[in-house]
């Protein structure tokens, strides 16, 4: 019987990341060694990672928040923080943490920038 496999099982029976500040706008990179290269499976460092950890290295060549490294992926939101923690503990993702609130536009700003945009056209 195959069908679509449980999330529990993906993450382990884990439903939370290790990392408590592994935000869902955190950006995730791939950091260039030998957990991002498809070597040989009988290496100790891949008895650690899964085929979903293998697919969030191939997405975050570049720079992805966990949110959309989710919607990539077409798994939950938690399931992907799980295994970015994952990979985060073990070296082979860089993750960047949000921007502070107070470093951020105001909502207000963007609105005008929005507007002044579409009248643009």
């Amino acid at each position: 019987m195959s069908g679509p496999v449980r999330p529990y099982v993906i993450t382990g029976g884990r439903s939370r990341p290790t990392r408590s500040d592994l935000a869902v706008e955190s950006l995730v990179s791939a950091v260039p060694g030998p957990l991002g290269l498809p070597e040989p499976p009988d290496l100790p460092e891949h008895e650690l990672i899964n085929r979903e950890h293998r697919r969030i290295l191939a997405l975050c060549h570049s720079l992805l928040s966990v949110a959309e490294v989710a919607a990539h992926l077409g798994l939950p939101l938690g399931v992907v923080k799980v295994l970015v923690g994952d990979l985060w503990d073990l070296g082979a993702v860089q993750v960047l943490p949000p921007v502070p609130q107070a470093e951020r536009l105001p909502a207000t700003l963007l609105e005008e920038v929005l507007v002044g945009l579409r009248q643009l056209r």
